[in-house]
């Protein structure tokens, strides 16, 4: 599992619902003022209508107490005068109650009691109403307004407490929307931060609920694209390293393949999704003769690249002098080894060909592939690998020491190969690697055929065996067979 992809899981993991959600906050809250409102009113309705009923109670006692004492005072003067026998005065005054005409009469406690709307004092001028007990002397009367009394000022006083209340409610709900917003806010400017390209900033918000899971959201959003966009960069990166490192060993291969009477020359050459540096290449020697070399270059990309270049100019300049092979390869070694730093190194397989005689003369710079030379007389294939390090590992002491040059003829109908280490590189849909001796029978298998025929026979059996893999590294072959 990549990294990318163990950080994506771990992010998702996190990615819970903590502490209350913001509905149960948001209802818990306004449940909770709500009902302290409500109570508080209550309790104020309470009171103040318990005022008001004493208030009306009191004041209907009074009335009716200034009403009844006349009354009971007339009845008691005319009880007095009855009992002694005695005229009543003519100027007596008299309290005396009508009834209104078709006003309802009500009754109460079983009948025993009967309220009867009247008017009543002087002149039957207020409006009352009369209680008369199993129609007993005297009757009670109550003047009407102590009923309208009843709803004075209550109107206002529930008008007035709906209003309390609205108020207090929509300061509550201010105050948790504040609560709310201000964290979505800081949230904003988090998000406006983050698309100004700073992928690195990180949410503020310290809550619960569907905020912080939010804010974890948007957290993960950021990682996510700052790694998206640490991966374009790469890639872009790599893509122009790439591009580069492509342009560069273009131009390390040969523009052609020398003609020589009597030989067969031809290579080959297969890149790789990843160029490196290795390469092969021709070169034009005094009296007729040619080099051939073919190099394994440490490192990919444009370090491999450069590498090679180096390696592959110091190596034509010093065979293009001409000279004792192993002295030319010794300079190249010494200024390779000054001009790279330490654990790059380049190998090499070089072979120069005598085309009037038939005479190789082979040295071996740590290449780790043999040159194959196929002998036609009895149809085997042979492995030549001189002595010697790679070029850059060692100033000079240990690699002049440790060079051998091996010579031997070409006859007619011999084939000589060499290569870099590309080809038993390949790999199959399992991933298991060609190998040495599976190119070499590929090689024996074709070696007697004409050049042009045998590269497309060994490239053939190359993407045969790798089927839809792509070849690992680059490939590059050299071969030359003998004719006349």
């Amino acid at each position: 599992m990549s990294r990318a992809k163990k950080t994506s899981d771990k992010r998702t993991g996190e990615m819970k619902l903590s502490g209350t959600t913001l509905g149960t906050r948001f209802s818990l809250t306004m449940s909770v003022a709500l009902a302290v409102v409500m109570i508080a009113a209550g309790v104020f309705l309470y009171g103040r209508v318990l005022q008001v009923a004493q208030r009306i109670q009191e004041n209907a006692f009074v009335e009716a107490v200034q009403i009844q004492a006349p009354l009971q005072a007339q009845i008691l003067e005319e009880q007095r005068i009855e009992l002694l026998g005695l005229t009543p005065p003519s100027d007596a005054a008299v309290l005396s109650a009508m009834p209104v005409k078709d006003a309802p009469s009500m009754t109460f406690a079983k009948g025993d009691v009967v309220r009867t709307e009247v008017m009543y004092g002087e002149g039957l001028a207020k409006k009352g109403y009369l209680y008369q007990f199993k129609g007993m002397r005297p009757p009670m009367i109550v003047p009407m307004t102590t009923k309208e009394q009843a709803g004075e000022g209550l109107f206002g006083l529930i008008l007035g407490v709906i209003l309390g209340v609205i108020l207090v409610g929509a300061l509550v709900a201010g105050a948790v929307g504040k609560s709310v917003s201000r964290p979505l806010g800081t949230i904003v400017d988090d998000i406006a931060q983050i698309s100004r390209g700073d992928l690195r900033h990180r949410t503020r918000v310290r809550a619960g609920g569907e905020i912080m899971l939010l804010a974890k959201s948007i957290d993960r959003m950021a990682g996510n694209l700052e790694e998206a966009q640490a991966a374009q960069l790469e890639l872009s990166v790599r893509e122009r390293e790439i591009a580069l490192a492509g342009d560069v060993r273009e131009a390390m291969l040969p523009d052609s393949t020398p003609v020589v009477a009597g030989y067969e020359i031809g290579s080959l050459h297969v890149d790789s999704p990843t160029p490196g540096g290795d390469f092969h290449d021709f070169v034009q020697l005094s009296g007729g003769r040619v080099g051939l070399l073919v190099s394994d270059v440490s490192g990919r990309g444009i370090p491999g690249a450069m590498i090679g270049a180096i390696a592959r100019s110091y190596l034509r300049v010093e065979l293009a002098h001409g000279g004792d092979l192993a002295e030319s390869l010794a300079r190249v070694n010494a200024n390779q080894a000054r001009d790279v730093r330490r654990g790059m190194y380049v190998t090499a397989m070089l072979l120069v060909i005598g085309p009037t005689d038939g005479k190789v003369t082979v040295a071996c710079a740590g290449h780790k592939m043999p040159l194959l030379r196929y002998t036609a007389s009895d149809k085997k294939v042979r492995l030549v690998q001189p002595e010697g390090i790679a070029l850059g590992f060692d100033q000079g002491p240990v690699f002049t020491r440790t060079l051998q040059v091996q010579h031997f003829a070409l006859e007619r109908g011999d084939r000589i190969l060499i290569a870099n280490t590309g080809p038993v590189q390949v790999k199959n849909a399992a991933g298991e690697e060609l190998g040495e001796k599976a190119f070499f029978r590929q090689v024996l298998q074709c070696a007697s055929l004409p050049t042009t025929e045998m590269l497309e026979r060994l490239k053939r059996s190359l993407d045969e065996f790798a089927g839809e893999e792509p070849f690992p590294n680059d490939i590059s072959i050299v071969t030359v067979a003998r004719s006349a």
